[in-house]
């Protein structure tokens, strides 16, 4: 391989980038991982080479919440009469932020749902065996109007930032892979009844005595209905993305197409630890970056649904390895019938010289 003088060796370049030293890219200062940096100093790519982009080194803190505002601390609720789809009252909860595990997240679910106006009483039981959570309902307020209690996990406005997969109501498992429904439980002084709907589609699936939980496993098809709790359902792992690299990786949330993803960084440790990827840990996805000169960077680090991971206003470290590869000559091969032209020219030619020689000769 040659090299100019720029690259005078098959050493990479790695630039070293504290989050402190960057400009935020939105107006919340404490928002540390969407940003941009200017480097002093361009990488400038010669005529004759390629970049290589690689994640060199990382550090996190994982300081970030399994439950972040606007992500998935939310749910709406509506109360109805027995049987009915149409709403007396709705309503919206607002879990804290924080980190929960199956147990205290049922206590701070129902503690929020609980404590609203004439919403009555919503038990949870968590069961190991299942993993699943064990629902039933008490219209304790003596109002037909509250008989019923929807969990607008669907249609309630706050259906993209609510908790639905973290309690279980998750679209791969609830009502066959179908995330239109909302999901209901109704004490009708007789019975407890748990089913799903929306406005056309109202089906019962569990009916018991007052007081009984449901716990999906009554009738064979109703097992199904809630999947297995996943608290970590938002921040399973952190994606680093960047506005360098658009054509070096697919994304199968958007449909299989280029994203802007670097790195997907696994979270192997505990919360409040410190996240860490080195050189050592082997081999590196390195992607082909077209760019002839790179002047700035956009950094940004996120869940698989791509929304920004807050670090509660920790700075983090992240350092990027650029090799440069000689690019090679493409030829571009020729067609056929050319080539075939060409031969009968040169034969042509090769004649008409001989020709020419044997006249000379006479």
């Amino acid at each position: 391989m040659s090299f100019n003088n720029e690259t005078a060796t098959d050493a990479s370049r790695v630039m070293f980038i504290n989050s402190g030293d960057t400009q935020p890219s939105n107006s919340d200062p404490s928002i540390t991982t969407d940003y941009v940096f200017i480097p002093d100093e361009s990488i400038v790519v010669p005529a004759h080479h390629t970049i290589l982009l690689s994640l060199h080194h990382v550090q996190i803190p994982f300081s970030f919440y399994n439950f972040q505002l606007n992500r998935n601390c939310k749910m709406d609720y509506g109360l109805s009469t027995a049987t009915s789809t149409t709403f007396t009252s709705t309503g919206t909860i607002t879990i804290e932020e924080g980190n929960y595990n199956a147990a205290t997240l049922m206590t701070a679910f129902t503690t929020k749902l609980n404590a609203e106006a004439n919403v009555g009483t919503l038990s949870m039981k968590f069961n190991r065996d299942t993993l699943k959570y064990e629902w039933n309902y008490d219209n304790d307020t003596g109002n037909a109007n509250n008989a019923r209690l929807t969990l607008r996990i669907a249609t309630g406005a706050n259906a993209l930032l609510n908790c639905r997969d973290e309690l279980g109501f998750n679209s791969n498992k609830f009502i066959d892979r179908n995330n239109t429904f909302d999901v209901w439980f109704e004490d009708n002084g007789a019975n407890l009844l748990c089913g799903y709907s929306n406005t056309g589609v109202n089906t019962t699936y569990f009916t018991g005595a007052v007081g009984d939980y449901w716990d999906g496993d009554n009738t064979a098809e109703d097992e199904n209905i809630f999947s297995v709790i996943d608290v970590n359902s938002g921040i399973r792992s952190i994606f680093v993305r960047t506005n360098l690299t658009q054509t070096s990786v697919l994304d199968s949330s958007i449909g299989g197409g280029f994203s802007s993803i670097l790195a997907r960084i696994p979270i192997d440790v505990e919360s409040g630890g410190v996240i860490t990827i080195s050189p050592s840990d082997g081999s590196v996805h390195k992607l082909l970056i077209k760019a002839r000169e790179i002047t700035s960077f956009e950094i940004k680090l996120t869940d698989q649904k791509n929304r920004v991971i807050d670090l509660q206003g920790l700075d983090w470290d992240i350092s990027l390895q650029f090799d440069f590869i000689e690019t090679p000559t493409l030829e571009v091969p020729k067609d056929k019938r050319l080539e075939v032209e060409e031969a009968q020219y040169k034969k042509y030619q090769e004649l008409k010289e001989q020709l020419n020689e044997t006249q000379k000769k006479n």
